[in-house]
């Protein structure tokens, strides 16, 4: 990357509304062949160039594939830390999920245990001309860490459900956005998702 400076203007974005916030809901996208082809960082935008996975020869695949999670709106954020010179920054997004807990704590579970090998597209409810606009944690190397915390609140009417956090301690800019369509993947068949009981314990007296 050439260090070649630039001029940051307001009025670069035309006139248009820039409110705060996400929209409430994020798309997780494995990094694995069945769901990317390629993946770079633009040098000269703060972007991320993405070939999806699929399509057919001469006709490639337009869309991302991954899972949706829904979280109560005005709950999800995206922010950053600067790393120090030349480091890159740390990128975190959250939300918290109220009415699905029990989906969220298997999908905690399994993302906790996959060891950073998935992007996380929180979509800003901006339309450009490439399409959607998303924030994006994760770098194409993986790294992320994703936890989840659990609270039921006190009073009936307190903030509860589970909280998740995703981080990414290394990417090249503070903001790095995606722009595109990202579709919901089905669901496995239920017959994939039985209990392996081989990991059950006998009590005995």
């Amino acid at each position: 990357m050439a260090c070649i400076l630039k001029n940051v203007i307001s009025s670069a974005a035309g006139c248009k509304e820039n409110p705060a916030g996400l929209s409430n809901y994020c798309m997780v996208v494995p990094l694995d062949s069945d769901h990317i082809t390629t993946i770079g960082v633009n040098d000269a935008k703060n972007q991320y160039v993405i070939t999806p996975a699929g399509g057919t020869t001469g006709t490639p695949a337009t869309a991302l594939k991954g899972f949706r999670i829904e979280f109560k709106g005005q709950t999800g954020q995206v922010t950053s830390e600067d790393n120090g010179g030349g480091k890159g920054w740390t990128v975190t997004g959250t939300g918290r999920v109220e009415k699905n807990t029990d989906d969220m704590a298997y999908v905690g579970r399994i993302l906790s245990n996959m060891d950073g090998k998935y992007l996380v597209f929180f979509p800003t409810g901006n339309i450009a001309e490439d399409g959607a606009e998303w924030l994006v944690v994760g770098n194409p190397f993986g790294d992320s860490e994703f936890t989840v915390t659990s609270d039921t609140g006190a009073a009936r009417g307190d903030d509860h459900g589970q909280t998740f956090q995703v981080v990414n301690s290394y990417q090249l800019y503070p903001e790095v956005k995606w722009y595109g369509t990202i579709t919901k993947e089905a669901d496995p068949e239920s017959a994939a998702l039985v209990d392996d009981t081989s990991d059950n314990i006998t009590i005995t007296d």
